[in-house]
């Protein structure tokens, strides 16, 4: 007797379907490369100690409220009363400019470094579609960079508040514009990265790339300021307040101008999206 055998039955493997390409399956892998390079732990712990400790250092740099009342004229000490809440905000919030710097530095390391190397090139080979890299890049890098802020954010506040609550200055931790204010500034940090990986996935340069993230987040400002104040042009004094920079201040709880909050929240969003629209559709047309 002879056993037939069907050439038309293929032999399948037990472990195939671990092969299978899925989007949760990339973010993984950029999880992976984020979290084992040695400059992501080292840029994430400065923004932490730059918002935590500059805030305690306003905190502790700000004159008793009595002291400073007494300092001014009288005209000028009930504005001093009514702004006196102010004084928690701007010190909570005084190393978020800073901590963005060093957010936006990390955001253009994750895609140049990957240019730089060559590295780019296997992970398009492996997801030839290009885009789910990227965008896998942009969530895992703005999950980590939300998560740091809130959580920086959040100590700033813990550090500064009591601290001007000793010196006479009003200020609630647990207040509903105190909490806003430790999410903005987490959603502005986490927008922050995205921005930059935009601006790092268009222009393919590490050099090039922190130079314009910077640029924009740093130098621009100070230049609209400038003109501004020098040429009394109104435009560009009502145009600064929708850069990022600032709108990223406005989601912290600092005043923005006239500009309403949901307005800080869209010019954050609107910086973001471009720069994440702008490097995703160069990824797709443009050799690694």
């Amino acid at each position: 007797m002879s056993t037939a055998t069907s050439p038309a039955s293929p032999l399948t493997h037990p472990h195939t379907s671990l092969g299978r390409l899925s989007f949760p399956r990339v973010i993984r892998s950029e999880w992976i490369k984020l979290r084992t390079l040695r400059s992501t732990f080292w840029t994430l712990i400065s923004a932490v100690v730059l918002v935590v400790g500059i805030a305690a250092l306003v905190a502790v740099a700000i004159p008793d409220k009595s002291v400073l009342v007494g300092q001014v004229p009288a005209g000028q000490r009930a504005a001093i009363e009514a702004q006196s809440s102010a004084f928690a905000t701007s010190a909570a919030t005084a190393g978020l400019t800073f901590a963005s710097l060093v957010i936006a530095v990390l955001g253009v390391l994750v895609i140049s470094g990957e240019f730089s190397t060559g590295q780019i090139r296997s992970s398009f080979t492996a997801v030839p579609r290009r885009f789910p890299v990227f965008a896998a890049k942009t969530l895992v890098l703005f999950v980590v960079a939300f998560l740091v802020g809130l959580v920086s954010s959040a100590a700033s506040w813990a550090v500064a508040i009591p601290i001007l609550n000793g010196k006479g200055y009003a200020g609630d931790l647990l207040s509903s514009d105190t909490l806003w204010a430790i999410l903005g500034a987490g959603a502005y940090l986490g927008l922050v990265a995205v921005f930059a990986l935009g601006v790092g996935a268009i222009l393919k340069s590490t050099a090039g790339g922190i130079a314009g993230a910077l640029g924009v987040l740093l130098v621009l400002p100070i230049i609209a300021s400038l003109i501004s104040g020098l040429t009394r042009t109104q435009w560009v004094a009502d145009a600064q307040h929708y850069l990022i920079s600032n709108a990223g201040q406005g989601l912290a709880g600092v005043a923005n101008g006239d500009i309403e909050p949901w307005a800080n929240v869209v010019t954050v969003l609107v910086w973001a999206a471009v720069a994440f629209i702008g490097g995703a559709l160069l990824l797709q047309r443009r050799d690694a």
